[in-house]
């Protein structure tokens, strides 16, 4: 079996066994989600007209030079982001994703025209991340992802699963924007370790917008993140265990 990894650690991401994409039909919620593409499609293209102007950006992890990557989250490493439930904007697309075991983030992702994502790896190779296609203006080589040497490209309704730890970019050379539906779901070999992947992800993106925050604390580097990095998985550990 694989072993959890964490960009945390510090260490290096061995690739060695580890699969660049997943199968999306080895998963039977999965098949469903699709299958039932032209039901939930309707309440989607609302959710994303909605949502359109709350979208944030991304700029401040460093993929793109502006706000042209930008995200709507729900579902945050088991923490909900106190919006409007999404039961009540998407109550067919909310009952298949009661079917999904190890769900633990979830949100909307937009890429505007021209855009490309510098390379970069993930939080944690734990989860399978997967892309349900919304908005697709084409195929490759135009519109696509590079997770280690593979490429793919999305379709609408349906899934793109990837390995997050393997360095990955991904890139929309047309003149429309791209909308995908983003999930982190824990691999079926690691769901024992749930709570304590995401208290680990949780605690490293709080001490990354801290140091971002307050210059002086880059200065101090391990003096500071190591301790406090400690305090908060212990704190995310016991509290904020949400599901969607």
């Amino acid at each position: 079996m694989n072993k959890v990894w964490y960009a945390s650690s510090g260490k290096w991401f061995k690739e060695e066994g580890e699969p660049m994409f997943f199968k999306p039909h080895d998963f039977k919620w999965a098949v469903d989600i699709e299958n039932h593409w032209e039901e939930i499609k309707g309440e989607v293209q609302n959710l994303v007209k909605e949502t359109d102007k709350e979208f944030t950006s991304n700029k401040y992890v460093g993929l793109t030079q502006d706000d042209s990557w930008s995200s709507y989250t729900f579902l945050f490493w088991q923490i909900r982001v106190k919006k409007p439930p999404l039961g009540e904007r998407c109550p067919i697309l909310y009952k298949y994703l009661q079917q999904v075991p190890g769900l633990v983030s979830l949100s909307l992702s937009r890429i505007a025209p021209q855009t490309t994502l510098k390379e970069h790896r993930g939080d944690t190779n734990a989860v399978m991340r997967c892309h349900l296609g919304i908005e697709i203006p084409a195929g490759l080589p135009d519109c696509g992802l590079q997770a280690g040497t593979e490429q793919q490209g999305w379709g609408e309704g349906k899934w793109l699963f990837f390995n997050d730890a393997f360095k990955h970019s991904a890139w929309n050379k047309t003149d429309k924007r791209r909308i995908v539906i983003i999930m982190d779901v824990i691999r079926p070999e690691f769901l024992s370790k749930t709570k304590s992947i995401c208290a680990n992800i949780r605690a490293r993106h709080f001490v990354l917008q801290i140091t971002n925050k307050v210059k002086f604390l880059k200065i101090l580097g391990p003096v500071f993140k190591a301790p406090c990095f400690g305090l908060m998985y212990v704190i995310t550990y016991l509290f904020n265990n949400d599901s969607l």
